[in-house]
């Protein structure tokens, strides 16, 4: 079994190995950075060498959403799904003292 004096010893040693790995990184990145620039090469190209896509987009599930029916319309072309919030619209016409069923699309 090692002594704490031994153990303190090589956590010093791994951290100053660490930290001199860290300073050859940072070199090794901006000399990439620089020949990047050099050559005119973007990152989606250097995405697509290393096997990626070429544009980064968004991940689906593969399933289509259905369009939700209106519930509510105020015959000014402002509608409403029923879900979520109630739009501005919608609130400012109970505000003003008319009734949510009034705008009820018929079905």
């Amino acid at each position: 079994m090692r002594s704490p004096s031994e153990i303190a010893a090589q956590i010093a040693k791994l951290l100053a190995e660490a930290k001199r790995n860290g300073r050859k990184r940072g070199k090794v990145i901006k000399a990439i950075v620089k020949q990047m620039s050099a050559n005119d090469i973007t990152l989606a190209e250097l995405r697509a060498a290393m096997g990626g896509k070429a544009e980064t987009a968004k991940k689906t599930t593969g399933k289509k959403r259905e369009k939700v029916a209106v519930k509510y319309d105020d015959g000014k072309g402002n509608t409403w799904t029923g879900r979520g919030m109630a739009p501005r619209w919608l609130v400012a016409a109970e505000k003003s003292g008319e009734k949510r069923e009034q705008f009820a699309v018929l079905s």
